[in-house]
């Protein structure tokens, strides 16, 4: 199960709007009382960025911006030991903040470190693509537009040291 919000016009990367990742902390209270109805939820890795084409007229929850503009969603991943299905979860309070199961699935990933970076993510993915592509025994799943569905996955907060921070392209 994931906790997940959705960014604005600018995306992952495209400003200051902090605020997917401030609504998800808010959730599971990491700055005081946790903003559901139940209790506090311990803080867990990854978080993942799903970039995501939207057009004009898709019902999302922040403007999309022009068509074809992207946003992107944050996600916290809930604890599975505790939380194994969306009923289980605690509701949140802020309607930008939304439950979502995650189906059971086969993925690629890269490991890279450094900053959790939407330019780092796109080199990384590509480089995935190519191992991929050169392996020929996998394929890749594709939106509508013909692009590749993917993933970012971050698992250390922002102050560690930049050569010890693992992330993931899926």
């Amino acid at each position: 199960v994931v906790a997940e919000c959705s960014y604005g016009a600018g995306g992952w990367g495209g400003g200051d709007d902090g605020s997917p990742f401030g609504a998800l902390a808010r959730y599971i209270g990491v700055f005081g009382k946790p903003q559901n109805d139940k209790e506090k939820i311990a803080m867990t890795a990854p978080v993942l960025v799903t970039p995501e084409p939207i057009a004009m007229t898709a019902p999302v929850l922040v403007s999309p911006g022009a068509e074809g503009q992207a946003t992107h969603t944050m996600a916290f991943v809930l604890p599975a030991s505790k939380y194994s299905s969306i009923a289980d979860a605690p509701k949140p309070l802020d309607p930008r903040v939304t439950l979502r199961q995650l189906p059971e699935r086969v993925q690629a990933v890269r490991t890279f470190s450094w900053n959790f970076r939407p330019e780092a993510a796109k080199k990384n993915l590509d480089i995935l693509l190519d191992d991929l592509a050169k392996d020929g025994c996998w394929a890749v799943e594709r939106g509508a537009d013909g692009q590749p569905r993917w993933q970012a996955a971050g698992y250390n907060p922002p102050f560690a040291l930049p050569f010890m921070k693992r992330n993931e392209v899926l």
